[in-house]
This record gives C-alpha cells, structure tokens and sequence, in this order.
C-alpha cells in the first residue's frame, strides 16, 4: 500500500468522524437554520456540497467550515490545540488532493 493511500483511507476515516461531530455543532449553534448559515461558509462555486446535507460533506469542506466557522461554533466545545490540529489536518488533505508525494521519514 502506498503512503497516498494511507493517507487516502484515512481521510475517509476522518470524514465518517468529523461530520457528524460538525453538523452536531454547527445543530446546536444554529438550530433549524444549520444548513443555510454553514452554506455560507462554502465556496461560492461549491455546487456539489451545496445541494448536500452537512453529513455528506466532503472532507475538505468539513475541515474548511471547521475552521471559518471556529469562533462562532467550534470554539465553544474545542480549544487552540484542536484548532492547530485541525488546520494541520486541513494542510495535510490540501496536500494529498494535489498529488504531493507523502515520505515515510
């Protein structure tokens, strides 16, 4: 198995984790209108994510929302190590989505 495919499975790992955590959060910040307000987190030009529920999100979008959205929801259950963590986790996916060769040193 590669070190891309490493990578790779556990970024879908990270996705079965990571939603339903941040639709709980962003739930519990925005209630009934979570979808729209996290929608306005998302790229303009987002249409594939757009037209899903949070849960079916795509991991770089999660991470993404995750950090935007951090003072207003995430920082009410998280705190700066998880923040760093997750833009570390952001680095890594943005990484591995443009093909950078992963080293096992």
């Amino acid at each position: 198995m590669s070190n891309h495919d490493r990578v790779s499975k556990g970024i879908a790992l990270l996705k079965a984790g990571l939603a339903p955590f941040v639709e709980r959060e962003l739930v519990s910040v925005y209630k009934d209108k979570a979808l729209s307000e996290a929608k306005t987190l998302l790229p303009p030009d987002d249409r594939i994510n757009g037209n899903r529920a949070i849960a079916q999100w795509d991991a770089s979008v999660l991470l993404k929302v995750t950090c935007d959205g951090w003072n207003e929801v995430f920082s009410r259950t998280l705190g700066r190590s998880e923040r760093s963590l997750v833009q570390e986790l952001r680095d890594w996916r943005n990484k591995w989505a443009h093909q950078t060769p992963f080293n096992t040193l």
